[in-house]
Formats: C-alpha cells, sequence, structure tokens
C-alpha cells in the first residue's frame, strides 16, 4: 500500500476494511471527512478514517454492510416490543371505536331534541293567549258595581 501524504484512494480503503466503496463514501459523508482528488481518483486520509472507525484489520475480506433502505424487508420477528406495539394499536383501535360509537349516541340523541323542540315549537305557534280583562278603579267603575250591587 503507497500512500502519499497519508492519503490513499477509496477502492483502497475499502479493501483495508473489507467493505466495498459505497461504505467509504458513506464514513466521508458522516463524519465530514476531507478528501482530495488526483487526477482521476478520490483520496481520503488515512489518519481520518482510522481516527473515526478504528484500525483496519490486515487481510479482511470483502463484506456489504447492510444499509437500511425503503426496500429492506421486514422480518416478522416477535420481539417483545412489537408485542407491546401490537397489544397498544388493538386499544386503540377499541378505543376509536368506542368514540364512534359515542358520538352516533349523540348524534342520534341530537335529532331527538331537535325534534322535540321542533314539536314544542309548533304547539307555542298554535297557541293564542289572550290577556285578562284590566280592572278599572275609577269613579264610572265604582258606579257600576254600585248599581250592579242594587
Amino acid at each position: 500500500m503507497q500512500t502519499e501524504g497519508g492519503w490513499i484512494n477509496i477502492s483502497e480503503a475499502a479493501r483495508l476494511y473489507g467493505k466495498d466503496r459505497k461504505w467509504v463514501y458513506d464514513q466521508i459523508k458522516q463524519y465530514g471527512l476531507g478528501t482530495k482528488k488526483v487526477g482521476d481518483r478520490r483520496l481520503v486520509q488515512l489518519v481520518d478514517l482510522i481516527a473515526h472507525r478504528g484500525e483496519p484489520q490486515q487481510g479482511a475480506p470483502p463484506t456489504s454492510e447492510t444499509h437500511t433502505n425503503s426496500s429492506q424487508k421486514i422480518t416478522p420477528d416477535h420481539t417483545p416490543e412489537t408485542e407491546l406495539i401490537q397489544q397498544e394499536n388493538q386499544f386503540l383501535h377499541q378505543r376509536i371505536d368506542e368514540l364512534k360509537a359515542d358520538q352516533a349516541e349523540r348524534q342520534a340523541r341530537e335529532i331527538q331534541w331537535e325534534s322535540e323542540r321542533a314539536r314544542l315549537q309548533s304547539i307555542i305557534e298554535r297557541q293564542t293567549y289572550a290577556l285578562p280583562k284590566p280592572q278599572s278603579e275609577g269613579v264610572f267603575s265604582r258606579f257600576i258595581q254600585w248599581v250592579q250591587s242594587l
């Protein structure tokens, strides 16, 4: 391995760590490692890579780290966390069903109240109220009362 002032190319760094080139680029991005381009080769400082990822194991076979992406399939492992999530999910579904039933019940009561209000309103509108006769306490009314009493 030939280093030029501690700089090595991406392929060499990948071979040293037993990883692929994408892994090296991911490390550069993740840790903000400095790179430079010489001709058509991209170089990274080995010292920076060692500082963040440790000493490379000599002769390590190339492997590819699993990167999490949207195409990765989820295995149906039943861990305690998934059990708790499933229980919580079931509880939330039950609670949603209860809330929907309560909402339907409130709507039914509101319809009943509205029909009762309309019925009472129609009764009120049909009623005619007669005002009582005013009582006069003048001289003329006392005279009439005196005449009627005879």
